[in-house]
């Protein structure tokens, strides 16, 4: 395993969430200062050779776009603004394809979302922010962008499919289920793309196999009383919601063991002029995991 994959894994078993934001926060303003150094030996390149780059790895026959994003992962090589990066997202997928995004919500940092949610039950599905990054918020602030109805793990999206992957979300508390975003995309041929970020850090289809098995899933969740939080659609409609469990806080996720069960070529992982780029289909992860699972094997190990 790299030195950076080792590092991230122990970072986040041995800091508070805080902390890591703050870590964050001093790393970004050192690599500001470092601009001059960064652009020297990474190179710069522009909107549209990045949309060059992402299209050479892209298949052509795609019905969604899964697009995780860290812009500020980009910089300081990338020299155009957030609102054009959206524009390359919009402009890959096109109008007959389906564009979706994280519009993940999860607390502060001095409550992360289980204590968040038992202190402030409520989800707006207007005004709770995306907290997946500035183009994730962009996404979500366009007046076509439709966006599902679940506390922590909501997904938005624009195209012919838009209104398939949001509608169910919120009928089941598994985030990740048959129901939700998540679901749907392991039933079209969906590209999960990473731009500014590895997929082991991002990769939120992972999650998809457990809650499809549910308890037939290798690791059992944690007995805790439910959080149950009001979620309010675009509407104004209150909808009661009961927040599933966690899995068992015994055991850590390693999504980079995902590598070893899928099959050679689907996961594709490369960098571009110093940026972490992947692509890779829901479908394959969910095939891969569930073949796994069914023969005792996960991508968790002991804590």
């Amino acid at each position: 395993m790299s030195l950076k994959k080792e590092a991230f894994y122990l970072l986040r078993r041995a800091t508070s969430l805080s902390m890591r934001q703050y870590l964050k926060s001093r790393l970004w303003r050192l690599r500001l200062k470092c601009t001059p150094l960064i652009q020297a030996w990474n190179g710069t390149f522009s909107t549209a050779e990045l949309e060059l780059e992402i299209r050479r790895h892209l298949p052509d026959d795609f019905d969604i776009l899964m697009v995780h994003c860290s812009y500020n992962s980009l910089t300081p090589m990338y020299r155009d603004d957030p609102r054009k990066l959206l524009k390359t997202f919009l402009r890959i997928t096109g109008p007959d394809r389906t564009l979706a995004m994280p519009a993940f919500f999860f607390g502060t940092a001095e409550k992360y979302y289980l204590d968040y949610y038992r202190a402030n039950p409520l989800f707006n599905v207007r005004r709770t922010p995306s907290q997946m990054g500035i183009v994730s918020e962009l996404f979500r602030h366009l007046s076509v962008v439709l966006r599902s109805l679940h506390p922590t793990h909501s997904v938005c999206a624009m195209g012919p499919l838009a209104e398939e992957l949001t509608r169910s979300h919120h009928l089941s508390s598994a985030e990740c289920g048959p129901l939700s975003p998540f679901g749907v995309m392991a039933r079209y041929k969906t590209v999960i793309l990473g731009v500014g970020t590895e997929y082991y850090r991002s990769l939120t289809q992972v999650h998809a196999i457990e809650d499809h098995m549910g308890p037939d899933f290798p690791i059992p969740r944690e007995r805790e009383e439910p959080i149950r939080v009001t979620l309010i659609d675009g509407a104004g409609r209150h909808i009661p919601y009961q927040m599933s469990a966690p899995l068992s806080h015994k055991f850590v996720l390693r999504i980079e063991r995902l590598a070893g069960l899928l099959r050679p070529g689907v996961l594709t992982a490369w960098k571009y002029k110093g940026v972490p780029l992947y692509c890779v289909e829901a479908s394959e992860i969910n095939c891969a995991l569930g073949a796994a699972a069914a023969s005792g094997k996960t991508l968790y190990v002991a804590a």
